[in-house]
């Protein structure tokens, strides 16, 4: 892991502008990416907060926001994420971490993006030909942690992920690099990671256009991954007995968008009882969002349950429902 800081330390400042993730004001590339299932945020806790989430990285779904978060998680938490995204698609997730010794933790993730068997259509029969395809995103990540010191960790993960499209397939591997430096006041932290770095995607095979005149086929495009550095940092404002406040903020570097703002605000009562709330700002329709969650412990073991709102204006909005069990060491 310490060899996973310093590619992420020499080479960050070479990557940033080869991948396109600092621009100049208006250099918009938008839909210039494919699997871009990699772009939804994972866990309710985060949603409510606007995803503004990679400074905070306090439990499992740091493997999603930024892995070097898991280097200073305790014991093990498996977490399960189910999200309703808009025109009736489902997205899935399963993540879970171990400690393997009092520095270093292991994580293992499965995602899954799909819709509903629809009809193949012909211009000659538009209703159907009664054969049926289907969309699907999967992605397999393993990612490793390390705890440099009581305040500072580094994680690396590499990932797996394919693409069907009824009889089209793509494939290849991505990974992640993450910082996470917490100071001691207030629980104050900085954070950073790149997430989805990898070489560009190609589907398998090749395809004949339509109306072709000479009856070659083609091959397909390269297509890069949606890229993104994340910078992020996140602080108590509030810290009493029985009321906390902690207020997130982080700004996202897309290769195929302009950067956008994230603010995130989190109340909890009593440790068990969340509130939650965050707005997005440069980010398409999306605006503002909104959760709540309770935790609770049956002896050794926590459970945390989440759920959130977000406002996609024009387009329908998402609902996020998420699950997570802990299991504690003494190390």
């Amino acid at each position: 892991m310490r060899t996973a800081c310093l590619i992420l330390t020499i080479l960050l400042p070479g990557l940033l502008p080869a991948q396109g993730l600092i621009r100049n004001f208006g250099a918009e590339r938008s839909g210039t990416t494919v699997l871009n299932f990699l772009k939804i945020g994972v866990g309710a806790r985060a949603e409510g907060m606007a995803q503004a989430f990679v400074g905070v990285a306090d439990d499992a779904t740091a493997l999603y926001w930024n892995p070097a978060g898991l280097g200073l998680l305790k014991g093990s938490q498996l977490s399960i994420n189910h999200l309703e995204w808009p025109t009736d698609i489902t997205y899935d997730y399963l993540g879970g971490v171990h400690r393997l010794t009092d520095r270093h933790s292991l994580g293992l993730a499965y995602s899954q993006l799909r819709t509903d068997p629809m009809p193949v259509t012909t211009e000659e029969r538009p209703q159907g030909d009664g054969t049926t395809f289907y969309f699907m995103d999967q992605c397999l990540q393993l990612t490793g942690a390390m705890r440099m010191t009581n305040q500072f960790s580094c994680g690396l993960s590499l990932k797996y992920v394919r693409e069907d499209i009824a009889e089209v397939r793509m494939d290849g591997w991505l990974m992640d690099l993450g910082t996470f430096y917490r100071t001691g006041w207030r629980d104050f932290s900085i954070a950073v990671s790149l997430s989805n770095f990898g070489g560009v995607f190609r589907p398998q095979g090749d395809y004949l256009p339509a109306n072709s005149e000479d009856g070659r086929r083609r091959s397909w495009e390269d297509f890069s991954p949606p890229t993104v550095f994340r910078i992020g940092s996140a602080l108590h404002v509030l810290d009493l007995k029985e009321h906390r406040v902690l207020l997130a903020g982080q700004i996202n570097h897309p290769v195929d968008n302009l950067e956008n703002y994230l603010f995130g605000l989190e109340y909890c009562w009593l440790g068990s009882y969340f509130a939650r709330a965050g707005w997005k700002f440069n980010a398409g329709e999306e605006s503002w969002t909104a959760g709540a969650g309770v935790s609770y412990k049956l002896g050794a073991l926590g459970i945390k349950l989440d759920i959130s709102y977000s406002d996609f204006g024009l387009l329908d909005n998402s609902r996020r429902m998420s699950s997570q069990f802990s299991w504690e060491d003494e190390r």
